[in-house]
C-alpha cells in the first residue's frame, strides 16, 4: 500500500500541479490612466500586459534559487560617518551614456543572498545595461559604523547614492528597481524628491502598500510559521553584534526576543529613529497615500497570493488617475518570485517586465 501511494504521488502529483498551474493562468490586471503618455507607451511596449502569466508548475506559489555573479564592490561613505557597500556589474563595451539599473533588495537582503535580485541583474546585464545593487547599512559584509541602520520610511541613504550615481553619469538614463522593502524605500524616495529625483523611472516589485495591514497578514498562522519569524530572526541577527552600540538607545534584551517583524519595528526601529510609535513609523512608510507624489514613470507589480502585500491595500483608483504610475496585479506569483518555468533559472515575469520596461524608459521615452 505504501509503495502504491508513493508511486501515485511521484507520477500523479506533478501532472496535477502542471494542470493546476495552467488552470490558474491568467492575463494580469493592470491600471493606468487612459490616454496618457504612459498608457500609450505601455500598450506599445509591455507585452506582459497581454500575455497570460503561467506560474511554475512545481512551485505555483513562488520560490528562489541562488546564482553566482562577480560584482565590483564600492564603499559609499555617508556624511554622518556611516558606510554602505554597493555592487557594480558593468558589461563590456559600455560608456558614460549606457543606461543604469539600480536595484534595492528586500528587508534583510543583500547582493549575494537575494536571487530575486540576481536574476533580474543578469537580465539587465544581458541587455547591455549597467547594474548597481545597493546594500543597506549593516548588510552585504559592511559593518555598522554608527547607530544609523535603515528603514522603509526614510530613504535618505538611497537619495545620497542616487545623487552620487547621477553626478558620476549625468548623461545615462537610470531606472530604480526595488523589491519588497527595497521597493518601499524607492517609492518613498520618489515621493520625497518629486521632480528633483535623480532617476528617470521606477519599478516596484512585491512591495507592501500598507505596512500595518501587511503586518497583520504575515502574523497569521501560515506566514508567521513559514516567513515572519525567520525574517524577524534575521533582523535580530543583523543588530545582535552591536549591543554596545545600541545599548543606551533601545531595550536590547527586548530586541533579542522579537519573533515578528512588527515586534522588531516596535522594539528597535521606533526608538532608534525617534518615532512616536510603531504606528507612526508605519504611517510614514505607507506607499498607498503617495501616488500623487510620484512624478516620473513608475510600474508596480503585485500578486494576489502575496502575504506580504495584501491587494486590498493597493490604491487602484489613485493609480488609475495617475499620469505616472502603472499598476500590474497577477493572480499568482508569490512574493518577489513570479516564476514561470520548471527551470528555476529561466526568465520569469519580473525579468520580462524589467526588459520591456527598461526598453521603454531607456529607448522609447520620447
Amino acid at each position: 500500500m505504501v509503495l502504491e501511494l508513493v508511486f501515485f504521488l511521484v507520477l500523479i502529483a506533478p501532472v496535477f500541479l502542471w494542470m493546476y498551474s495552467w488552470y490558474i493562468s491568467a492575463v494580469p490586471k493592470h491600471f493606468v490612466k487612459p490616454g496618457t503618455w504612459l498608457h500609450k507607451k505601455a500598450q506599445a511596449n509591455l507585452r506582459v500586459l497581454e500575455q497570460k502569466y503561467h506560474p511554475s508548475w512545481w512551485c505555483p506559489f513562488g520560490t528562489t534559487q541562488t546564482v553566482k555573479i562577480i560584482f565590483s564592490r564600492e564603499i559609499v561613505e555617508f556624511e554622518d560617518g556611516g558606510a554602505a557597500g554597493i555592487d557594480w556589474l558593468i558589461p563590456e563595451g559600455t560608456d558614460d551614456t549606457t543606461p543604469i539599473v539600480i536595484f534595492l533588495p528586500g528587508i534583510t537582503g543583500s547582493t549575494h543572498d537575494s536571487s530575486y535580485v540576481l536574476h533580474p541583474v543578469m537580465e539587465a546585464r544581458d541587455k547591455g545595461w549597467k547594474c548597481l545593487v545597493v546594500n543597506p547599512r549593516g548588510l552585504g559584509g559592511v559593518k555598522l559604523r554608527t547607530t544609523r541602520t535603515y528603514n522603509a520610511a526614510l530613504p535618505h541613504d538611497f537619495a545620497f547614492i542616487a545623487k552620487m550615481v547621477h553626478e558620476r553619469y549625468p548623461e545615462a538614463r537610470k531606472l530604480g528597481c526595488g523589491f519588497s522593502m527595497g521597493g518601499m524605500i524607492l517609492w518613498n524616495y520618489l515621493a520625497m524628491m518629486g521632480e528633483d529625483v535623480h532617476l528617470d523611472a521606477g519599478m516596484i516589485v512585491s512591495s507592501p502598500w500598507d505596512p500595518m495591514v501587511a503586518s497583520d497578514s504575515i502574523e497569521c498562522f501560515i506566514p508567521q510559521t513559514i516567513f515572519n519569524r525567520f525574517i524577524a530572526k534575521s533582523l535580530v541577527d543583523i543588530v545582535r553584534p552591536y549591543r554596545e552600540l545600541f545599548k543606551d538607545m533601545v531595550d536590547f534584551d527586548a530586541v533579542l526576543k522579537c519573533n515578528t517583524v512588527r515586534g522588531f519595528d516596535k522594539a528597535f526601529v521606533t526608538p532608534m529613529y525617534g518615532f512616536e510609535s510603531y504606528e507612526a513609523y508605519y504611517k510614514m512608510a505607507t506607499l498607498a497615500t503617495k501616488v500623487d507624489k510620484i512624478k516620473i514613470p513608475c510600474v508596480t507589480l503585485n500578486s494576489v497570493d502575496d502575504y506580504f502585500s495584501p491587494v486590498q491595500c493597493i490604491p487602484i483608483n489613485d493609480i488609475a488617475e495617475s499620469e505616472n504610475v502603472l499598476g500590474i496585479i497577477t493572480n499568482h506569483g508569490g512574493h518577489t518570485a513570479f516564476m514561470e518555468s520548471a527551470d528555476p533559472n529561466a526568465r520569469g515575469m519580473v525579468e520580462k517586465l524589467l526588459s520591456q520596461w527598461g526598453n521603454l524608459v531607456f529607448h522609447d521615452y520620447h
